[in-house]
């Protein structure tokens, strides 16, 4: 399945488990890397619709610990892994272990035309959990107006 929304194309495949999601942003990858790794602009953007975010750990190298927490007041989602790869303003990798297996998460940033393009590649322990392409497209859409937001 391919969805084309707002500069947003997402692919998928029923019963697979991985999901890749581009986007081109109106921005130079410096500003775009530095909303993807500044613990402050995450928490404006990576969160589910109706949630907060707060970044406990962003240690942005080999081996550094991630940590960020989402709540809506009554459910709590903690994402705590590390990164397994931090190539500035090119590529950012991360892990987690989750009940149901190794989650990753790969971010690759490309000069293009007009700004700056985003794949992001989420590989799961199992197949790509309904809503997952929805969400990305909402949050992805939350770090547009935060980077037009400047």
């Amino acid at each position: 399945m391919t969805d084309e929304t707002a500069n947003t194309e997402i692919e998928s495949e029923a019963h697979t488990d991985q999901l890749t999601i581009s986007r081109t942003f109106d921005a130079p990858r410096e500003r775009v890397w530095r909303a993807f790794t500044d613990s402050d602009e995450l928490e404006q953007w990576f969160v589910p619709e109706g949630m907060t975010a707060s970044v406990r750990a962003n240690e942005l190298e080999a081996g550094g610990e991630m940590s960020i927490h989402w709540t809506d007041g009554e459910r709590r989602i903690e994402n705590e892994g590390h990164y397994v790869d931090v190539v500035e303003e090119e590529r950012l990798v991360s892990g987690e272990e989750t009940d149901a297996g190794d989650l990753r998460l790969t971010y690759e940033f490309r000069d293009v035309d007009g700004g700056t393009e985003v794949v992001i590649t989420q590989e799961f322990p199992g197949s790509v959990p309904d809503g997952a392409a929805a969400g990305w497209a909402n949050m992805l859409d939350r770090l547009a107006e935060v980077l037009e937001g400047e």
